[in-house]
């Protein structure tokens, strides 16, 4: 081999494997317990191998959604697979190029591939529709009504331009499986419970797994987003 080949590929299998040491949070599934994994939870894995440039580029990305996601009590895992060591996984999963990210729904091995832009907007909305596509399955078709309790609003599409144009309002979009958002919950109900007799301000709250043209309309890009809403608009 060339020796300049020799020594690039070298220093690119050292880089590539201290920033796989700096990635705590990303879970990583090898052949022998991969397909038991995947089995549990929704998953959304990364195909990649370390000498690959653009996996090291998207490495930092994949592993901020990991620490965001990887909760114990969250409804998805983030997780990677090494197609250089465990090859094959990935000749399995028909994995052709790097990196490939596919998406598995809790009970189908039947990877759906992410093919839009590598970013956390892109990915946090390509997680959305997923996890939304398998609610939608499982449950029939009716209206949700405006939900209000302990001074909670649940605003959905039909109620929620009514309910903000005017007076002041503190929003808090969130997704039902983001860890930081279930931590959040019971310090928002508390704030509702306290402001609910106050005429002043609403405490509310959008799903934006169910509402996603409310949280595009107000550019949410991450989970919990608050916003506070006076007449209609965002400040």
């Amino acid at each position: 081999m060339n020796i300049f080949l020799l020594v690039l590929s070298y220093f690119l299998y050292v880089s590539a494997s201290a920033q796989e040491q700096e990635e705590v949070h990303t879970i990583k599934y090898t052949n022998i317990n991969f397909s038991d994994e995947i089995a549990k939870k929704n998953h959304f894995v990364m195909f990649y191998a370390p000498w690959c440039v653009h996996c090291q580029k998207f490495s930092p990305q994949w592993e901020q959604l990991a620490e965001m996601l990887n909760e114990d009590d969250s409804d998805i895992k983030i997780a990677k697979v090494d197609c250089s060591t465990d090859s094959k996984v990935c000749l399995k999963e028909d994995i052709t190029g790097y990196p490939t990210l596919k998406f598995y729904k809790l009970g189908d091995s039947n990877g759906i591939k992410f093919r839009g832009t590598r970013d956390l907007p892109s990915l946090t909305n390509f997680i959305n529709e997923q996890l939304r596509e398998g609610d939608e399955k499982d449950q029939e078709s009716e209206e949700v009504p405006q939900v209000m309790k302990h001074g909670l609003v649940e605003l959905t599409e039909k109620t929620f331009e009514s309910h903000v144009a005017t007076g002041n309002h503190f929003v808090k979009f969130y997704a039902p499986w983001c860890g930081y958002c279930q931590k959040l919950a019971p310090t928002w109900e508390e704030l509702a419970r306290s402001y609910q007799d106050n005429n002043d301000v609403t405490i509310a709250k959008v799903d934006c797994t169910q509402e996603r043209k409310i949280c595009d309309k107000f550019e949410v890009k991450g989970y919990p987003t608050l916003l506070w809403i006076e007449n209609g608009k965002k400040v």
